[in-house]
């Protein structure tokens, strides 16, 4: 995700890159959200978006050098991820999960538990029904589960790419969202396990 995040819908996920990996100069000011426990998160859970269920039906990189599998952590599966360094194609490292649920309109956010093999920063995408891009970007610490939050009130539009029939301008609208997509926006190559994605209340 060097630029966005697979955001074409799910076609090529090239378009998303530029979406989701599109890191900002300020980005150390970007907002960090709340924090949240995993009591909290399974307490409140609204919509599970993607909880890789059907193992990687419906979870794809652009990239084949990106390496994609559903593993176990505990009593959740979970989604290992093994990806190169940056290279000169801007979706290069773009993950797409597809929303089992496209409706996340009953909560306020989303949230996922990840664990990168080293100190890090994500970026997470998702187009609206409005067609406008979103994108949060959040340092991770490595060697270690934490969860992210990413509260709808807070995440704006991606200021890098919007699609040609986005309707800037509108609130965002998140009845009808097709994919949750992320990059790592570090320099190297790594390893990122991610929890299962879900709309908190």
């Amino acid at each position: 995700m060097e630029r966005w995040n697979g955001l074409r819908t799910l076609v090529p996920v090239v378009a998303v890159a530029v979406l989701v990996g599109a890191r900002p100069h300020g980005a150390d000011r970007v907002e960090e959200g709340q924090a949240v426990t995993r009591e909290d998160a399974d307490a409140n859970v609204a919509v599970v978006i993607q909880g890789y269920e059907n193992g990687l039906d419906g979870v794809r990189a652009a990239n084949p050098d990106v390496r994609l599998r559903v593993d176990r952590a505990g009593d959740q599966r979970v989604l290992t991820v093994e990806y190169p360094p940056p290279t000169g194609d801007p979706a290069g490292r773009d993950v797409q999960c597809a929303a089992a649920a496209r409706d996340w309109s009953v909560g306020s956010g989303i949230v996922f538990r990840i664990k990168p093999d080293h100190d890090t920063r994500i970026s997470v995408s998702f187009f609206d029904r409005n067609h406008v891009v979103y994108t949060a970007w959040r340092d991770l610490k490595g060697g270690e589960w934490q969860f992210v939050r990413v509260p709808f009130a807070e995440i704006r539009p991606n200021p890098f790419f919007q699609p040609p029939d986005a309707r800037t301008g509108s609130a965002i609208d998140v009845s009808d969202v097709p994919f949750v997509a992320f990059a790592p926006q570090d320099k190297a190559s790594g390893q990122l396990t991610i929890g299962r994605f879900v709309v908190t209340k």
